[in-house]
């Protein structure tokens, strides 16, 4: 429709660097952050949001350590690995379902309208992986 002709383009593509783990993300003179961090949520391989969201603990880190803390660039990993690493495991464990079972992770989180408002909330901060996944193991799993 928009008078491109798909057969004459060349297609380009890069692999993803997923969060799989907390890794230290400093050395003495530098920091990584974005995707050389591989702060890619492994549930949806959405990279835009988690790179901001470390360019802005790494350039925190910077000026501190530029204004003399000497420990600013270790704290910045520590920072990632407890406001970033911590849900990622949850992410990482929630995509593992998804999917392994794609039938199910389709009902649960696609066709149900609650899903994408449950993912819409996730990517604007004001759930975590951490919060969806205990919800649904208590659904799962009623306690007392």
């Amino acid at each position: 429709m928009l008078g491109v002709d798909v057969n004459a383009c060349k297609e380009y593509s890069h692999p993803l660097c997923l969060w799989n783990g907390n890794k230290t993300l400093h050395t003495q003179n530098a920091v990584l952050a974005g995707e050389a961090a591989c702060v890619v949520d492994p549930m949806t391989a959405e990279g835009i949001r988690p790179s901001i969201f470390s360019g802005m603990k790494a350039a925190e880190a910077v000026n501190k350590a530029l204004a003399g803390d000497i420990n600013a660039l270790e704290k910045y990993t520590q920072v990632m690995t407890e406001e970033w690493g911590a849900d990622m495991a949850w992410a990482q464990k929630l995509a593992g379902a998804f999917y392994r079972f794609p039938g199910v992770g389709y009902k649960a989180g696609v066709k149900r309208p609650t899903g994408s408002q449950i993912m819409g909330q996730i990517l604007c901060g004001q759930l975590r992986y951490g919060d969806v996944v205990g919800r649904a193991l208590k659904r799962l799993v009623p306690f007392g």
